[in-house]
């Protein structure tokens, strides 16, 4: 009788951490969620980013060598200028399912803080001028964080101290999980 107790005892314990883990998982490949403390998870919105490029139009003046002063940049941009999910500063936890978390995860997904614009939240991609010559954006990971295995397929993403500001998380550059910090 005390075996078989302790035998249910320990299923029942079994069966309800992984109904936990599985609730904590998101359930499609590209989908990213934010840990809560207490043990919730909210789902971020996925928004579309468009790539623009933008000139100063130096070049397009009629006078010799104006075309030096041109200076060209290329960003990602994504409407609004807040994100729809809002957390407070300070420690933060994501979880991500990519599929597979066997390669290193800086290789697999990023994390940028965005600049704010009027109407638009942007990542600069790339910028080119004659003078100041091209520089592009090789890092996708402007924002530190420590990132380890989770469950099947997935990575748990941690953050210190994320401070105020606008942020993304991207798995493919045309859908980005977007997140505001406050």
């Amino acid at each position: 009788m005390k075996k078989s107790i302790i035998t249910l005892v320990i299923a029942m314990v079994a069966m309800s951490s992984f109904a936990q883990s599985k609730s904590i998982e998101p359930e499609y490949i590209g989908q990213v969620v934010i840990l809560n403390a207490d043990s919730t998870t909210t789902l971020l919105q996925k928004e579309t980013a468009k790539m623009k490029a933008k000139s100063s139009k130096w070049g397009m003046l009629p006078i010799p060598g104006a075309g030096m002063l041109d200076k060209s940049k290329v960003k990602l941009t994504i409407k609004g200028s807040e994100a729809p999910v809002k957390v407070k500063a300070g420690p933060l936890t994501l979880v991500i399912k990519t599929g597979n978390n066997e390669k290193d995860p800086k290789e697999v997904f990023g994390v940028w803080k965005l600049e704010v614009e009027k109407k638009a939240r942007t990542f600069l991609v790339a910028e080119a001028g004659f003078l100041s010559g091209v520089t592009a954006t090789t890092n996708y990971n402007n924002v530190p964080f420590v990132a380890k295995k989770y469950g099947e397929g997935c990575y748990i993403i941690f953050f210190d101290n994320i401070e105020p500001g606008e942020y993304a998380v991207n798995t493919d550059f045309a859908n980005l999980s977007t997140f505001s910090v406050q």
